[in-house]
């Protein structure tokens, strides 16, 4: 067993995306005795599943303006690309590989522990947990190696589940040891229309793949593409909290009508939302939530993850094709 359960201690499980900035939010604090110990079990941190991907074409599904690790400081990540000749001013807005992400992560991570070294307020574990017991004074964390972790708080960041479960044995997961090579001129079929079928289909675009590829789901929805713009200010005191759901989307749609006869852009209203989507959510009654996953969910998930427009275009493109 490893560390002490101090009232400033805390576990992250799972050393990818959410896990890398929580640390670094986290190390913002000047407490001589905060302990932060991060755990993963992939070889790099920073990586997760969503930029794990080596594949160019897998660009980020948020222009660089918007994916700044750090929330009072939005362009930190844009200023990192200029820095590193990655972009130009010029190119606003830019939707960087996720592997480019990746790396950003990654630096940032290498930054916080080189800091840290002499404090010892970060410690980074390569290896998988197993389970988080409850204790006297806070939690363990048991690893896969025999040993195990103490704290204070566990924080869970662990991302998606890596393989399929309703499909298993006849879907595999792409960039997997399971993703074998596919005849080229096969038919492949898609479950779902989302950003994760255009992931699937930019991942085969790229390999070469000339067969018909066939993408289902209940709706046949597509995700928007994204445009520039500004999103709207909105206020807490503006947005009607934990109201059914039948009252909250008409006010939502009569907010994006009157902006658009301001000639404002429908997606600068969504965008407007944004900060304060957890709040919505949370306010909301449990009823209100179920109609909202089971009615509304697929429409509002279209609008608000959009794609980079240059990828839109190369997936309507093929859907003329």
């Amino acid at each position: 067993m490893t560390g002490r359960a101090t009232p400033s201690s805390i576990i992250i499980v799972g050393g990818g995306a959410s896990g890398v900035v929580l640390a670094a939010h986290l190390l913002k604090s000047l407490n001589p005795d905060l302990r932060v110990s991060l755990i993963e079990k992939r070889p790099h941190f920073g990586q997760g599943m969503a930029y794990s991907t080596l594949l160019s074409a897998h660009v980020l599904n948020v222009s660089a303006a918007g994916m700044s690790a750090y929330a009072d400081d939005p362009g930190n990540f844009s200023r990192w690309l200029l820095g590193r000749g990655l972009a130009t001013p010029e190119q606003a807005p830019v939707y960087a590989p996720r592997s480019v992400y990746a790396r950003y992560l990654k630096e940032l991570l290498d930054e916080l522990e080189a800091r840290e070294q002499q404090t010892g307020r970060l410690r980074l574990i390569r290896e998988e947990s197993l389970s988080i017991s409850p204790t006297a004074s806070g939690v363990e964390v048991a690893l896969a190696n025999g040993t195990s972790v103490v704290a204070h708080l566990a924080v869970l960041a662990t991302g998606h589940d890596e393989e399929p479960g309703a499909g298993q044995g006849h879907a595999i997961r792409m960039g997997s040891e399971a993703d074998t090579a596919l005849d080229p001129e096969a038919r492949v079929l898609v479950l779902g229309t989302g950003l994760s079928m255009v992931d699937a289909f930019l991942s085969l675009e790229q390999r070469g793949h000339r067969g018909e590829i066939v993408a289902v789901s209940r709706r046949g929805l597509l995700p928007s593409p994204h445009r520039k713009g500004n999103p709207i200010k909105l206020d807490v005191a503006d947005i009607p909290l934990g109201t059914q759901l039948s009252y909250f989307v008409g006010w939502f749609r009569d907010l994006i009508r009157e902006n658009q006869k301001a000639g404002i852009d429908w997606r600068d209203v969504v965008d407007g939302l944004r900060p304060f989507n957890q709040k919505i959510w949370q306010n909301w009654p449990s009823s209100a939530k179920r109609r909202f996953v089971e009615h509304t969910k697929a429409w509002w998930d279209i609008h608000r993850h959009r794609m980079a427009p240059e990828v839109y275009a190369r997936v309507a493109e093929a859907v003329q094709a």
